[in-house]
C-alpha cells in the first residue's frame, strides 16, 4: 500500500498551471467580446439593412475606431449601400460658418417632416477641409464616397424625410480633385436625385460675427430660443465692437470673387439646386423664399406658409444685432470706407 505525499514543489507548479489557464480563458473571453462587438459595427457584407445605427463611412469629424472607417480602398470589404425607394431625400447643404446654417436646417428639416441633423463632414474650416479632402486622393474617390456617405445617413435616420450634411466652400479644397469628383456626382447621380441648397449670407455680417467669436473662444455658438441669459449675453457681446478695417475692402472683395466662383462651378456643371441667402429667409415679412426651398426638396408646406409660422418653429435664437451702428463701436469708420463702393449696400 501506497502512501500519496505531495510535495510542495507539485503544489506550486500546479497553481501556476491554474493561472494560467484562467488567464488564457479571461484573454478568450475578452477576444469574443472584442469580436461580437466589432461585428455589431460592421455588419457582414451584402446589402445595408434599411435602417442602421452607425455611418460607416469617413468623414472629417467622426470614423469607426474599432476597426476604421470605410474609404474607397477598402470599400469592396463593406455592404453595399442603396437608397430606400421611400427612404429620406439626400441633400447636401453648401454654406459658410456664421452664415445661419444651424438654424435653418433646424427649421427647414422640422417643417419637411421632423428635425434631422446637419454635420460638417468635409471639414468645419479651411485646414480640416484640405486635409480631408487631399486624403480621397482621386475624383473617382471623392464621386464614390459623395453617393456612399449620403446614402448611410439615409439608411441611419431612415425615420426622416430628410438626410445631408454641410459642405462648406473654399476655393482651395473646392479645386481638389476629390471635390471636383464629388461636383461631378452631384451633377450625373439621379437615383435619387441628390438636393443641393446654396446658401450665402452677407459677408459683413459674417467677418462681424466671426470677430465676435474669435475674441471669445468659449462663447456658444448658438443660443435656444426661450435661453433669454444665452440671448441677451450673445447680444452684448455683439455690441460695440472694434471691427479691424485694414484689409477690410480687399477681405469683402475676395469674399464675392468666392461667392461668384462657387456659382459658376454650380451653373455650368448643371448641378441641381437653388440659391438662397440669409437675407431672403431672415430679413422679409413673408416666408415666399423658404416655400421655394420646400418646393425644391419636395418636402414641407409649400402654400400658405407664414413668417409667423417659421420663427414659432425656430429651436435656435437669433442673437445678431440688426444695425450695424450698434455692433460696431467703429460704424463710422466702416461706413466711410465702403461708401463709394460696391460694398456700400452691405450697410444697414
Amino acid at each position: 500500500m501506497f502512501s500519496t505525499y505531495i510535495t510542495p514543489t507539485y503544489v506550486l507548479v500546479v497553481s501556476l498551471l491554474l493561472v494560467v489557464l484562467i488567464k488564457v480563458e479571461i484573454n478568450y473571453n475578452i477576444l469574443q467580446l472584442q469580436e461580437a462587438s466589432k461585428q455589431s459595427l460592421r455588419p457582414s457584407k451584402g446589402f445595408l439593412p434599411k435602417c442602421v445605427d452607425q455611418v460607416y463611412t469617413q468623414s472629417s469629424r467622426k470614423q469607426n475606431l474599432l476597426k476604421g472607417a470605410m474609404v474607397f480602398e477598402n470599400r469592396h470589404e463593406w455592404p453595399v449601400c442603396k437608397f430606400e425607394k421611400d427612404g429620406p431625400i439626400p441633400v447636401v447643404f453648401i454654406v459658410l460658418g456664421r452664415s445661419g446654417s444651424d438654424a435653418t436646417w433646424s427649421t427647414i428639416s422640422k417643417l419637411a417632416g421632423g428635425k434631422s441633423p446637419l454635420g460638417e463632414h468635409t471639414g468645419e474650416n479651411k485646414v480640416k477641409a484640405m486635409e480631408f479632402l487631399t486624403k480621397m486622393k482621386t475624383e473617382e474617390a471623392g464621386k464614390w464616397w459623395l453617393t456612399a456617405h449620403l446614402c448611410e445617413f439615409a439608411h441611419k435616420y431612415c425615420d426622416r424625410p430628410l438626410a445631408a450634411f454641410k459642405w462648406k466652400p473654399f476655393i482651395d479644397s473646392w479645386k481638389l480633385p476629390a471635390a471636383q469628383g464629388i461636383l461631378k456626382q452631384l451633377a450625373e447621380f439621379d437615383d435619387p436625385r441628390i438636393k443641393v441648397i446654396y446658401m450665402t449670407r452677407n459677408p459683413l455680417d459674417v467677418m462681424i460675427s466671426n470677430y465676435k467669436h474669435e475674441r471669445n473662444k468659449n462663447l456658444t455658438a448658438h443660443c435656444h430660443t426661450g435661453d433669454q441669459l444665452c440671448i441677451e449675453e450673445l447680444k452684448k457681446l455683439g455690441t460695440g465692437l472694434h471691427l479691424p478695417t485694414e484689409t477690410l475692402v480687399q477681405d469683402l472683395k475676395n469674399q464675392f470673387e468666392a461667392f461668384a466662383f462657387f456659382e459658376k462651378t454650380l451653373d455650368e456643371m448643371n448641378i441641381h439646386h437653388v440659391k438662397t441667402t440669409y437675407k431672403k429667409l431672415y430679413q422679409q415679412d413673408h416666408a415666399e423664399e423658404w416655400m421655394k426651398l420646400f418646393k425644391f426638396l419636395g418636402k414641407g408646406p409649400t402654400e400658405g406658409l407664414t413668417m409667423d409660422d417659421i420663427v414659432n418653429s425656430f429651436e435656435l435664437a437669433p442673437t445678431f444685432q440688426k444695425n450695424h451702428n450698434v455692433t460696431l463701436s467703429n460704424y463710422e469708420e466702416v461706413r466711410d470706407l465702403l461708401i463709394g463702393t460696391d460694398f456700400e449696400n452691405l450697410l444697414h
